[in-house]
């Protein structure tokens, strides 16, 4: 189904920030080449040079923040991002709840 397929790409490729996000709350700063391969451990199938791409727009958007340690990239999460993410968190839940009440 068209529509089921749709959904799928919104809540998935649609919003990559959200899992991005969760995965570095989660652990800590990491290195863009291990996000990426959390992001391919839950299914996206995205290319590295597409996951770099992902990655430097999440820091020119203000969601990521990049340091460099020992000549590498690593990124953490913003604090407007961490709002952010709570609030789309809360977004969800709300439409859920209103889908199945």
């Amino acid at each position: 189904m068209k529509a089921y397929r749709r959904f799928k790409r919104c809540i998935g490729q649609g919003n990559l920030w959200l899992y991005v996000v969760s995965l570095l709350s989660k652990r800590g700063p990491t290195h863009g080449y291990a996000i990426i391969q959390e992001l391919r451990k839950l299914g996206f199938k995205i290319s590295t040079v597409y996951g770099y791409v992902l990655l430097k727009r999440m820091v020119a958007d203000g969601v990521l923040l990049e340091t460099i340690q020992n000549g590498r990239k690593l990124y953490t999460v913003s604090e407007t991002a961490q709002e952010n993410f709570k609030r789309a968190i809360n977004d969800l839940q709300e439409l859920i709840k209103l889908l199945t009440e």
